[in-house]
This record gives structure tokens, sequence and C-alpha cells, in this order.
């Protein structure tokens, strides 16, 4: 059995289904007590919590139960896995991997930990590298696609990703993992979360490390591993002060050491990447909860070492520092109103002398009105005001309307978002003293459907996007500095199936047509596929023993924005066992790359070949 996606021949398409050697079931009879819409709130999207279904963004979610049931270790492992989301990696952990929602470019995706900005202030487009983040703190990931700028500002063109770590809970809980597997990699994670007296308390920490294969492809003779090593910890505190106030603080740390290969061959690079989130909030929640407000200040502080091994190292540092304020008000149940205000400064150095800041003032308000039963409609607006640049205004409306009653009833979505990126702060100073560039800014918009099927245990969703995004920044190697040049169109299908617990059975499904260009040249934009599907198939049964498989199929791209050379797409077979031996332990394995394909993500840039892991998680 065979067919064509992105000019490549997917073969064992019906692994999935036979691999666990079981016929899918019917539906099951009884009612769907722990369906997906139990977990249906989200922030990110609204900045407040509010229920899926009054939110008229696509919006996935992520939870713990996901994490451990596919055994993901890096958050790239779990972001690929859904709609709309791609990512390319020069080399294996460690190394450099931008994450293009929608087919935005890395730097124009945000990224927050625990609701912070945790984009590098010192890098060279001022995006995310998510070469070393690993998942084993965080709780739950929420990712909205779309442009957002109007309630997170500057670099929400293609989307949002939250990745937020665990709450306190009334009663201690903790738990612990420890994993080996190819090429002597080692993972130990624990976290354990409690009160102490009136206050709640959440601490975790992570360690990886491992020998890692040549950044620089073996199959094209590359022979030196490039290894790696990763530590981070987390903690939370958060106190009931008196008559709703409260008070919460927390703060992120993660550092990464990595060799490294930047030359179409092997060398002795070495690399540091260190990042630091910290944050605390006073909050107010009154009128029955009617009324919330929150204070805040977030800090984001970042280092990076560069040790080429010819021409020495490379050190970058970036900060960034800001305060915000947000009050949510509903007078009545058939509207509520939420604004806000926030200031921010940027700080950048490095070791050839830059030392450059600037800074943005922002006030942003929305509108959400329920004016049926059933029908959500949100509406915002957005002020920023640079130190560099001037000042932004963006806007955006979107909407929700659940048609009927029920756990069947159908959704329709629909949503107008623009977006801007502000220059980076290594672009705007870094290359023959400070440029007067525009920001990056973006308008799009999208419509879609979500069917709630399998007596609400399961979803599935059909979205088509259309973004146009100009003034992009280019650098221009005859003028050796950086110009607002580009215009770009990213449009496209997304399809997305989910389904929890039902009957035993956990499926996924994300699928992805993607039409990328550059408007002014006619090309394709380059590393993004224009196909992409990740299919997956869980059961468990009560004795404790789980089985699964899952299937990757990347289309097709191109490595450079001319259009040169062409990276073929790939087919990835995984499949994972665990069994609970008690209530408290459990042991898990799995293997990846099942079929030991080789491929490109990065021109002359490894990918990993067959790899087995084995591990055991404790929880109390």
């Amino acid at each position: 059995m065979s067919f064509k996606v992105g000019g490549i021949t997917v073969k064992y398409l019906f692994l999935l289904g036979t691999a666990l050697s079981v016929a899918t079931p019917a539906l099951a009879d009884e009612a769907a007590n722990d369906s997906i819409a139990a977990d249906g709130i989200v922030v990110t999207a609204t900045r407040t919590e509010t229920p899926v279904s009054e939110i008229g963004q696509s919006v996935s979610v992520v939870t713990r139960e996901d994490i451990e049931r596919t055994q993901a270790v890096t958050a790239t492992d779990v972001l690929a896995r859904l709609p709309g989301v791609t990512f390319t990696q020069s080399g294996g952990f460690g190394q450099p991997a931008s994450v293009f929602i929608r087919g935005a470019e890395n730097a124009q995706s945000l990224v927050l930990i625990d609701g912070v900005r945790i984009n590098d202030p010192g890098d060279v487009g001022g995006g995310f590298d998510f070469g070393s983040l690993t998942v084993g703190q965080f709780d739950r990931i929420e990712v909205v696609r779309g442009s957002s700028g109007v309630l997170w500002g500057s670099r929400a063109i293609g989307g949002v990703v939250n990745l937020i770590t665990a709450r306190p809970t009334e009663q201690w809980t903790a738990r612990g993992q420890a994993e080996y597997g190819w090429r002597d990699q080692k993972q130990l994670g624990a976290s354990a979360a409690g009160k102490v007296g009136p206050v709640g308390l959440t601490l975790g920490g992570n360690w990886l490390k491992g020998d890692g294969y040549s950044a620089f492809d073996e199959r094209l003779g590359g022979k030196e591993k490039d290894g790696f090593e990763s530590k981070s910890a987390n903690a939370r505190a958060e106190v009931e002060l008196l008559g709703g106030l409260s008070a919460d603080a927390g703060t992120y740390w993660t550092k990464a050491n990595y060799d490294y290969d930047n030359t179409g061959a092997d060398a002795l690079n070495v690399g540091m990447k260190r990042d630091t989130v910290g944050y605390a909030n006073l909050r107010y929640k009154g009128l029955d909860g009617r009324l919330t407000a929150r204070v805040g200040y977030g800090l984001t502080d970042t280092r990076r070492i560069s040790d080429d091994a010819v021409f020495g190292p490379y050190t970058t540092n970036g900060r960034a520092d800001r305060f915000e304020g947000q009050v949510s008000y509903t007078p009545v149940d058939m509207a509520s109103i939420l604004v806000g205000a926030e200031t921010e400064k940027q700080k950048f150095s490095d070791n050839y002398g830059s030392k450059d800041s600037t800074s943005i003032d922002s006030y942003f308000g929305m509108l959400t009105l329920r004016p049926v039963t059933g029908l959500t409609l949100n509406g915002g607006l957005r002020y920023d005001d640079n130190s560099d640049f001037g000042h932004k205004t963006t806007f955006s409306a979107n909407g929700a309307w659940v048609i009927g009653g029920g756990e069947s009833a159908p959704i329709l979505r629909a949503s107008y978002g623009e977006g801007f990126k502000a220059p980076s702060l290594y672009q705007l100073y870094t290359n023959g003293g400070f440029r007067a560039l525009d920001p990056e800014t973006s308008k799009s918009w999208d419509v879609g459907v979500e069917q709630p099927f399998a007596e609400g245990h399961g979803t599935f969703s059909v979205t088509y996007f259309d973004r146009k995004t100009k003034n992009l920044i280019d650098y221009d190697l005859a003028e050796w500095n950086y110009y607002n040049v580009g215009r770009a169109r990213a449009k496209g299908v997304e399809l997305g199936m989910q389904v929890s617990d039902w009957n035993g059975f956990d499926m996924s499904l994300s699928a992805t047509y993607l039409d990328a260009t550059n408007e002014d040249t006619g090309k394709q934009l380059a590393r993004r596929p224009k196909t992409n599907l990740y299919a997956s198939l869980d059961k468990h049964w009560s004795d404790g023993f789980r089985l699964g498989a899952d299937l990757r199929v990347g289309g097709g791209r191109y490595d450079d924005v001319a259009n040169t050379y062409y990276l073929g797409g790939n087919v990835l077979v995984g499949l994972r066992t665990a069994y609970d031996v008690t209530r408290n332990i459990q042991l898990y394995g799995r293997v990846e790359n099942l079929f030991d394909e080789h491929y490109e993500v990065v021109r002359t840039y490894g990918t990993p070949g067959r790899a087995a892991y084995a591990g055991v998680r404790v929880k109390m």
C-alpha cells in the first residue's frame, strides 16, 4: 500500500492500524465522563481563563498526560505533532532549532514560559532557539495559531506558544523519571507540589546528557559525535493574602552545553545556552468572579556562547524587564471587557563591544459579547509606542458559534488578526551603526469548523488560513546591513483530530497543507514543507499494559531562498509501550525511526537514525 505526499512515496501507512493487532470497537455506550471538553479552559488565546468553545482562533492544548503517553523529551517533539507547526534543526539536541507556525519565521512567533516572554533579546532576529528545550517540567502547552498582536504585542505574527509549569496542589504530590537509551542518552527528572502552611509550592528539575551524533551528516562522512548536557529547574510559590487578593512568584532556569558543526564538515566547536525567566504577580478576584485584576513583573535573561574552533568565542547577553497590568470585568453575562498596559525594556551586549537597548510602551483592550446562546464575539485594539520605530496600532476580531446544544454540537470559528515584529537590537545596531528599520507587519484570517464525536471523547477540525506579511527585514550582503525589503504570503489548510480515552484508545491526527511564498520573487520560503502529517494510535488495557505507534510524514522542502537545493521528504514510524507495575510505578520504552530512515531537514546536517529508549516513572 502506498501513496504520494509532497513528492514522496509513503509506505506502511496502514501500520498504525495493524501495529496494535486489534480492531477498533464500536462507539461506547457509557457517558463520556472524562471527555476532552473537561479540560477545555485555555488562557493564552485571551489572557484570561476562557472555555475553548468561546474562542474564535485555532488553539491546541497538550497536557501532561499527552507528554507522558507519547514519551516526548523535547519541546520540538511535542510541537511537531500539532496542526500547522513544523520545525528544522541543524543536527541533534542543542543545535539551533526553528519552529514555524503556519510558515511564519521562527522569530515571528512569541514563546512564553508561564506567560513570560522568553524570546531572546540577544538573538539576531529576536527569536527563541528551541534546540535545547526539554519538556520534563511542563504540565501543559498551549499553542495559538494566527496573528495575535493585539493581546501579545511584538512577534506574535505566526502565533503564540505558552509552556506552563505545574501549579501547587492542596495535598503534596510528586513524580520522578529516569530514562536511558541510544548513544548513552540519560535523563533524570523530578517535581513536587503542595502546601507549607498557607503557601503553595512547586519545585522541579530535569537533567539530560548524551553522546549525540555528528551534526554534520554521518552519511556524508561525519564521524565526530556532538554531545550535549542540559540542566533545568523551576520553582513557584503562591499565597492567598486576604479578601480575594493573592500573590505568586516563580522562576525557570535552563542551561545547555553542546558540541556543534557549522562548516559542512566535522568541527571541534562548543556552545552554551542559558535562559532564566522570573516573574511576580499580585492578583485580585472579586464580585463573585466578575472582576479580576493583575499587576506583574517579568524578567528574561539570556546568555549564548558559540566557541568556534577557528575564530574563537562569540558571546551575547540579552535581558528584558517587563511591567504589566490588566483588568477584566464582566458587568453582565453577555459582555466582558479586558484592558491592560505594558512597558518593556530590552538590553543587548556582546564581546565585540555592542551595548544597546530599546523600550516599548503598550496599551490594549478586548471586548467580548455573547449576544445569543452559543455565540461569542471578540474584538480588540492595541497601541504600541517603540523608542526606535515609533508607534503601531493593531486590530483583531474573532468569533465562535456553538450550533445547537449537547456534546455533539459543532463549533464554527473565524478570526482576523494583525501582528507586528519590532526590529531586534542586533538588527538595529550591530552593523554600521543604528538603522531606522520599520516593524514587520502581518494581516491574517482563518475560518474553520470543529465537530465533536465519540460521545464527547473526540473532536475533528478543519481550518483554512491566509496570512500576508510585509516589511520583512533581511540582510543585504552588498550593503552589509539590514533593510525592510520583503513580502511573504502563507495560506493553507489544517486538519486535526483528537480522541481521548475512548474504550481504552487514544488517537491523534494532524495534517497541514502550506503554500508559503516570497511575494517578491515567487519562490517558496526556505525549509517550509508543503505537506506535513502526524498520526498516532495508543491502546491501554485494564491490566496496566499500553501499546502505541505513530507515523510522521514530512514533505520535501527547499533549503535556500533561491530554491536551488531541494531536500526530499521523509517517513518516520515509531513504536512505544508501557506497563503499570503498581499504581505508582510505570515502566516504559520506545523505538524511534523504526525503519532507520535517512533524511535531512537542513542541508548537510544529520538527523537521528533508529534509536531505542527505556525508563521508569514514579508518582506519589
